[in-house]
């Protein structure tokens, strides 16, 4: 587990933490996670395309990440991100199409905090939630055809988890020529709890699960009970965790 300081901005400061597990039953792991609270920014990224091939995906994305520093305006800062994650899905793509062994890609979920803000951007099913005075809500959402699907109308959530798509990703960096990236905009509030995760953990964990853990302790303990509860179970995927605390000055 990795855990930072508090980090000031004009109006907020935030804590976070970090742990990634390869679970009970894989025998390597394919996920990345990166803390960088200098620059406002964590993120979550979980590979894809077989034993190396993801781990190297979702490798890629947390290197080319490490290198956003702090930007005077918002915008510079998401551009920023955006390019980085785009070269990385150009060479993920080519490789794969050279290789001709299959796509080597990978989701990935992104938090970048500035002023009262936050924005999420994300491709694939890794996924941020928001803990606000105890009720959780997730921000992003699923990249996936079993999504799809329940978007179209055409299965309902009990439907969804018994569907064999339930695995099928739709957008991932590496997964195609072009990387489209979804973001969204929220204010921040005095104790929002932030949770980034891999899919390994909310498959793992209920909602309500989630939500009592991030209620219930700082990023440190957080990170702590949600991998101890995941390891408990089956967990038979790699599980990420990153949970980050705001705090108004």
């Amino acid at each position: 587990m990795s855990t930072s300081g508090e980090v000031a901005t004009a109006a907020f400061t935030w804590r976070s933490a970090s742990v990634t597990s390869q679970g009970n039953v894989r025998t390597h792991n394919e996920d990345a996670i990166l803390e960088l609270p200098a620059a406002g920014l964590w993120a979550v990224a979980d590979g894809m395309g077989g034993h190396s091939a993801g781990d190297v995906a979702s490798r890629m994305i947390v290197e080319a990440l490490c290198g956003v520093t702090r930007r005077n305006r918002p915008s510079e800062l998401l551009d920023d991100v955006e390019d980085r994650l785009c070269a990385v899905n150009e060479r993920l793509y080519r490789g794969s199409l050279a290789a001709e062994g299959g796509m080597c890609g990978s989701t990935v979920a992104v938090l970048l905090a500035f002023g009262s803000y936050c924005l999420s951007v994300w491709a694939g099913d890794s996924r941020i939630y928001r803990s606000r005075a105890g009720e959780l809500s997730c921000i992003t959402r699923d990249h996936t055809e079993v999504q799809a699907m329940m978007d179209e109308g055409v299965l309902d959530a009990a439907a969804a988890e018994r569907h064999n798509a339930q695995n099928v990703i739709t957008r991932a960096v590496g997964g195609a020529q072009d990387l489209y990236l979804d973001i969204e905009l929220r204010k921040l509030e005095h104790r929002d709890r932030y949770l980034l995760c891999s899919d390994g953990l909310y498959k793992e964990l209920a909602d309500d699960r989630l939500a009592a853990h991030l209620a219930a302790n700082d990023p440190e303990g957080a990170c702590r009970a949600l991998l101890k509860e995941a390891l408990g179970g089956v967990c038979s995927d790699n599980v990420s965790v990153i949970a980050v605390q705001f705090s108004q000055t």
